[in-house]
């Protein structure tokens, strides 16, 4: 079954990656004592390698393409690892840029992203490992992390692995790579089979069909795109302009798919090393990463919260994105 879950798994939308940190030296980025700017940053101390605009950054085998955006704190915004890039991230958080410097991020594979010579490591957590080399790389002691759905699924392997590396983690909709509901995907989509808003959708992703070329694997989305908002006809338009321009791969769709088969991890067994002050979102509606999933989590992550959003689907920032960007604003920012 196709979805946005993570397509090869299930498109998954969205992982996203923060870091608040300021800049005391020409060409090196240091947190304050506790965590928080210091307020000393000026235009002759920012390390050029988080300068407005488009970067590549040259990592063990490949070479990560990332956008700087906006004004403030620096936070990292880490795309999905299937296959769509940032591109849709640039937009759909640009509320963020009025108070971080936001620095979108393209997984191995996607968007400006080379990909690797060895498929094998195209895994989601090796994904992870790019957002450590990542933060080595700009000469960061320790990061906040956020991640959406498949993204979710990159940023707490993260927050698993590297737990003194992330002080902060903020989990939208996660996907728990070996904890799936089935039986609630399934609830939804017999639920929805007749409505007139879904049926087109619901046919579609049951069928499942094989996608060879990056504009069979779009198609397939765009049809089962309405499945992930609680009312298509107000906010699919929403997402549809914030995607505009996007082109999907599908080399990283199976790359994942089959990498993560090879080396496949057990995130739902490791809760218990997650060190960092934890924040789980999930709609109530959303059919791929059903709220059962976050439900789980929550009390195995000692100290973390779960803010449930009541008959909203895959996207919260898209369908309540007031108090999505307050609540996560707030939360980083405590």
């Amino acid at each position: 079954m196709i979805s946005l879950g993570s397509l090869g798994h299930q498109i998954q939308l969205g992982v996203f990656a923060f870091s608040i940190y300021s800049f005391c030296e020409p060409t090196k980025l240091v947190a304050s004592a506790d965590g928080q700017p210091d307020g000393s940053a000026s235009a002759d101390t920012i390390d050029p390698k988080v300068a407005i605009g488009s970067h590549q950054a040259k990592l063990a085998d490949v070479s990560l393409h990332y956008v700087v955006a906006g004004q403030g704190p620096l936070v990292f915004v880490t795309s999905p690892g299937w296959g769509i890039g940032s591109l849709y991230l640039q937009r759909g958080l640009a509320p963020l840029e009025k108070t971080f410097t936001v620095v979108y991020l393209d997984t191995r594979g996607s968007g400006g992203s080379s990909r690797p010579a060895d498929t094998k490591q195209m895994s989601m957590a090796v994904m992870a490992d790019d957002i450590d080399r990542f933060r080595s790389y700009l000469g960061l002691d320790s990061i906040n992390l956020m991640g959406h759905s498949n993204g979710g699924a990159i940023a707490l392997d993260y927050a698993e692995r590297y737990p003194l590396r992330v002080k902060k983690v903020v989990l939208i909709d996660p996907e728990v790579v070996d904890d799936k509901e089935p039986k609630a995907t399934q609830r939804y989509l017999a639920l929805w089979h007749d409505d007139p808003r879904f049926k087109h959708s619901v046919e579609a992703a049951q069928n499942d069909p094989d996608e060879d070329t990056d504009e069979q694997f779009e198609a397939n989305l765009a049809q089962i795109l309405p499945l992930y908002f609680s009312d298509p006809s107000r906010y699919l338009p929403v997402f549809e302009q914030q995607y505009a321009g996007t082109h999907l791969s599908v080399f990283a769709e199976k790359a994942q798919d089959a990498a993560d088969k090879l080396a496949p991890r057990y995130q739902s067994q490791e809760y218990d090393k997650v060190q960092a002050k934890t924040l789980i979102i999930s709609g109530t509606l959303d059919w791929v990463c059903p709220v059962e999933v976050s439900e789980r989590m929550q009390p195995r992550i000692a100290g973390s919260r779960l803010s449930l959003y009541a008959n909203v689907g895959h996207f919260p920032y898209i369908e309540e994105p007031t108090r999505f960007f307050s609540e996560v604003s707030q939360f980083l920012a405590d």
